[in-house]
């Protein structure tokens, strides 16, 4: 099933699963990937039974707390961050798709997920900035000849990763680098750089960022 503008494009199997067979779709595609429709009233009461702010729960997918509020309002959202909301929670989120009501579930097609502000602030000073999906780091960062592994989030969810960053760099024959966004000094765990964001934000170019990494 592929939605575009609010109008779907159905196959046949699928019409036929879903009124004959009594099975409605869960997953439909779009520009930019796969979706899927969460229960939004749902994930705002189990955030609200953990104590999560939208702020904290943003933080946890790496998206804005406005994403969140957006996802509890009914928007839909990519396969994968659905999969990572069920995970924290431990509890089935994505609800079928009702092909009768599409008009109010799909009125907008789903907003790309926004970048962690130090994504956009390394290409705003003119790095080369690869995203990374399924991967222990966020992005592949490009300077002039020299490449960063990196990656990005609380203490909570990055540190842990930080020292098999460290280890992939060191077999690619690259840099890594953990940017925080809960933290403001800077340190070393194993060949990673940790770096909280502030610090990151005050750098001014790419090549200062490279001299950075290089002598930590």
């Amino acid at each position: 099933m592929y939605v575009r503008y609010g109008i779907f494009a159905i196959s046949v199997a699928t019409l036929y699963d879903a009124f004959v067979e009594g099975t409605p779709p869960l997953v439909y595609a779009s520009p930019g990937g796969l979706y899927v429709s969460i229960n939004g009233e749902v994930l705002r009461e189990l955030r609200e039974k953990m104590n999560l702010s939208l702020g904290d729960m943003g933080t946890l997918l790496g998206v804005s707390r406005r994403t969140i509020s957006k996802y509890e309002s009914g928007m839909g959202t990519t396969l994968e961050v659905a999969q990572k909301i069920e995970e924290i929670f431990d509890a089935p989120l994505v609800r079928s798709i009702d092909l009768l009501r599409y008009s109010s579930l799909f009125e907008d097609e789903p907003e790309k997920e926004e970048e962690p502000a130090p994504m956009g602030f390394l290409q705003r000073i003119g790095v080369k900035l690869h995203a990374m999906h399924r991967a222990p780091f966020q992005a592949l960062i490009e300077i002039s000849d020299q490449s960063i592994l990196t990656g990005y989030g609380s203490s909570q969810k990055v540190v842990k990763r930080a020292a098999l960053i460290g280890n992939i760099s060191q077999v690619a024959g690259m840099h890594a680098m953990c940017v925080l966004t809960d933290y403001a000094k800077q340190k070393k765990i194993g060949k990673t750089l940790v770096i909280g964001e502030q610090r990151l934000l005050a750098l001014e170019d790419g090549e200062e960022l490279i001299q950075l990494v290089s002598k930590s």
